[in-house]
């Protein structure tokens, strides 16, 4: 079997994999582990197939589809842009074809409640990290509204872990991404450090 071949079959499996989990950060344990059948049945002959997988994730790297997040053998699924449940309207797919900063924003504001964006919620709360905003409001349900943004984005080198998701209003949200140069890093630095605060105290 090619190289070749094993490269797109690996990313189909990681893409299905992050599909099936609703997360597009994942161990290497933990991917071979649920797809440990379909590795070796890819390639029957294949006496050593995970070293074959890791050499695949590696290219992967090399090619932006991947990133490394940590030395534990965690990875972040950077391609597709936007992968099948993270979906509120199939017709948001069509931002592939727009800029990356509209695809990052897009992604965000349309993910569902799975993954990282609910496990945000989970550690995070409800309401606005930014301290001095007062724009939290109640839905119909007598939830708060929120949404979960990436402090540092996708396009430029961020993770889609929970060290770098922030629960924010719709304001600072569209502050986050559309403000001057000098708001958007002062907003940035607000929500990593209370991110940070949270985390730790959370002992995360």
């Amino acid at each position: 079997m090619s190289d070749f071949g094993w490269k797109d079959f690996i990313q189909k499996l990681v893409v299905d994999y992050c599909n099936e989990q609703g997360s597009r950060t994942f161990t290497l344990q933990d991917f071979q582990s649920s797809k440990e059948l379909d590795i070796q049945s890819f390639s029957p002959e294949n006496k050593h197939p995970f070293d074959k997988v890791r050499q695949q994730l590696q290219v992967l790297r090399k090619e932006g589809v991947l990133t490394f997040v940590d030395n534990r053998g965690t990875y972040t699924l950077r391609n597709p842009a936007v992968l099948e449940d993270e979906l509120l309207d199939k017709g948001i797919a069509l931002i592939s074809h727009d800029k990356p900063e509209k695809q990052e924003y897009l992604r965000e504001t349309y993910a569902r409640d799975r993954g990282w964006v609910k496990k945000a919620k989970e550690n995070l709360g409800m309401y606005c990290l930014h301290p001095e905003c007062k724009n939290t409001f109640k839905k119909e349900d007598g939830l708060p509204y929120i949404e979960v943004h990436h402090i540092i984005p996708l396009f430029e080198g961020g993770e889609d872990g929970i060290w770098n998701l922030a629960v924010v209003c719709a304001h600072h949200h569209k502050m986050a991404h559309f403000a001057d140069k000098r708001t958007k890093q002062e907003i940035r630095d607000i929500f990593l450090s209370a991110v940070d605060t949270y985390l730790k105290d959370l002992k995360i």
